[in-house]
């Protein structure tokens, strides 16, 4: 039995990945476990990590290191994006990481996190699917990927992530409908592009993954006991809308009793359900499936095939 370790260092969460490798190439999962870590609060918008950000992270990351050992892996490859790549200072958070753990961080760009992400949803999807759109909400950037079958037809990442939009739109509690149609506005404009694209192509399936997904699914999945999957799963369309209108009508003590609530999602989830609704709207989408497969899968994936 061979175990690989992978880390992503997200704007929002740091998550690890334990896999043990299977025949012709494939894996499974030993372990997963998201921290929260935020390392773009604060600085985002100024391109730097604040120091509680970097002392979060280290945080984060000496955790996952504990866990690391127990299982006894020496092989462990780390990504970080948004918050990572954009930040000026990130070499002072990288190279305390080299002191302390000893391990080297790749900062990944957008196009190649969009592929990662492709990759590792791609595994828990059917053979024949069809033509889809796959849409992972991050808290720096969102990346979307819309595929047929196993074809990209257009992979692409923005600097729209909701820790952006959160530090760029003050968000009252519970949000106003003016607030909602600001933050659709703020993400608009710089899709024009893509939604020219998705006008072509017509992707009537959507495929939400990890982060903000996860906790729709959760809440959603309260109300529908013993059906948690881990592979691809159903997520009926007016399921989806009933979750978004509780949600903008919510707020933050509201929601974070809600069952279903990850305690780290409970003051972004409202605008990542805004922007979620405005693809659906925007793009007339008649499917949502659901898959916690995601970038480090991807990585994981791309990984052993290096290794093996």
């Amino acid at each position: 039995m061979s175990l690989y370790a992978v880390i992503d260092i997200g704007t929002n969460t740091c998550n690890l990945l334990i896999a043990n490798t299977l025949s012709g190439g494939m894996f499974e999962t030993v372990y997963d476990r998201k921290l929260p870590v935020k390392m773009g609060r604060g600085g985002i918008h100024k391109d730097i990590l604040l120091p509680d950000a970097i002392k979060r992270g280290l945080n984060a990351l000496h955790s996952h290191s504990k866990t690391i050992s127990e299982y006894g892996i020496c092989k462990v490859n780390i990504v970080g994006t948004s918050a990572l790549r954009g930040a000026v200072n990130r070499s002072e958070f990288l190279e305390k990481v080299k002191q302390l753990f000893e391990w080297d961080i790749e900062i990944i760009d957008g196009e190649l996190e969009a592929e990662l992400i492709f990759k590792g949803v791609r595994l828990s999807l059917p053979v024949n699917i069809g033509k889809y759109l796959i849409l992972d909400i991050g808290g720096g950037s969102i990346e979307f990927i819309l595929a047929k079958d196993n074809d990209i037809i257009l992979k692409k990442s923005f600097n729209i992530g909701i820790a952006r939009a959160l530090e760029t739109i003050q968000m009252s509690d519970p949000i106003f409908p003016s607030e909602i149609v600001a933050f659709e506005k703020w993400f608009d404009e710089p899709l024009r592009d893509f939604w020219t694209a998705c006008d072509q192509h017509k992707p009537l399936t959507l495929i939400g993954c990890s982060g903000a997904f996860d906790t729709f699914m959760d809440i959603h999945e309260k109300a529908l006991p013993d059906t948690k999957v881990r592979g691809v799963s159903d997520f009926p369309l007016n399921d989806f809308l009933n979750i978004h209108e509780r949600l903008i009508k919510s707020d933050h003590k509201t929601r974070a009793k809600m069952e279903g609530m990850n305690e780290m999602r409970v003051e972004m989830i409202v605008i990542a359900s805004v922007f979620t609704n405005l693809i659906i709207q925007r793009l007339s989408i008649k499917t949502i499936l659901h898959t916690h497969n995601s970038l480090k899968e991807g990585v994981m994936d791309k990984f052993i095939s290096k290794e093996i």
